[in-house]
């Protein structure tokens, strides 16, 4: 298990590697640092950090499945509105580090989306924070995390994404972007299933990496899924399950990521992370 100052200097190391032209330093400084918070939490951290599913199995959905590739229920729950009273609680900003219990707000790093919403999830005991990215189950062989995302760019091969780029990218619409993620070569995908997340309107759809996927084979060795709008990457690991819902806010399509690891989880964990999942609130500022 990787404690916090080891987390830090491992991070520290990492950043120390990163160059950028004058030019572009204030960009390329900002896109490393998310893509080093976000590899972090999925792919450099292994022992530490994996997602996992939010809104699982906890509400029934109250609208019809559409057809997909896997016919296996769907775990998933339509998250109900909350309403605008503020609450007695203030809502805390992510740090790194060890957090303590409460409610935090989440960043998708879109600086658009970020000024415009404000998305909150109370947070129980036993949690890791990574700032412009999520939350981390901190525990020894299936840990877990959440995440936000507004996607800028969707490969058609995660094993081969230095050459399937999608051109223009699928983030017009929640169809577009569900179709080119059920798409995606080398996953299984669930029934998509029609929800609501805190009264705004999505899909949910749940997808498994193929264990077989060698990643030595894959373009950087690397099975990339997306990048959001400022670069940082998601990856999956064969054998990883994720959940993704995905919701219209106001016409912008927001993506809660949340997977869940090969093996080994707990159904303590797995509650936890419904727990969260069922605080979200997307408020406008």
């Amino acid at each position: 298990m990787i404690d916090e100052r080891e987390l830090r200097e491992m991070l520290e190391r990492r950043a120390a590697t990163i160059s950028a032209s004058p030019t572009d330093a204030p960009k390329a400084i900002r896109r490393a640092r998310r893509r080093l918070a976000r590899n972090a939490a999925v792919g450099t951290l292994v022992g530490l950090v994996a997602l996992v599913g939010a809104f699982a199995g906890v509400r029934t959905i109250q609208a019809a499945s559409r057809p997909g590739q896997d016919t296996q229920p769907a775990d998933t729950g339509t998250v109900p509105k909350h309403d605008s009273t503020p609450t007695a609680t203030p809502s805390l900003s992510l740090h790194s580090g060890i957090l303590e219990p409460g409610t935090y707000v989440f960043r998708t790093g879109d600086p658009d989306f970020d000024a415009s919403y404000r998305i909150t999830m109370d947070v129980p005991d036993g949690y890791y924070g990574l700032p412009d990215w999520g939350v981390a189950k901190i525990g020894r062989i299936s840990q877990m995390a959440v995440g936000v995302w507004v996607i800028g760019d969707v490969f058609a091969d995660p094993c081969r994404s230095e050459t399937t780029r999608l051109d223009p990218p699928p983030v017009s619409s929640v169809d577009a972007l569900v179709a080119a993620l059920a798409g995606q070569k080398g996953l299984r995908v669930s029934t998509t299933t029609d929800i609501t997340v805190d009264g705004f309107a999505g899909t949910y759809m749940k997808r498994t990496v193929h264990a077989g996927i060698n990643l030595a084979d894959c373009d950087a060795g690397k099975f990339l899924t997306w990048l959001d709008t400022v670069g940082g990457e998601r990856y999956l690991e064969p054998g990883e399950h994720a959940m993704l819902w995905i919701v219209d806010v106001d016409g912008v399509p927001l993506l809660i990521d949340a997977s869940l690891g090969g093996v080994g989880t707990s159904a303590q964990d797995r509650a936890a992370h419904i727990q969260i999942a069922e605080s979200v609130r997307i408020d406008p500022r």
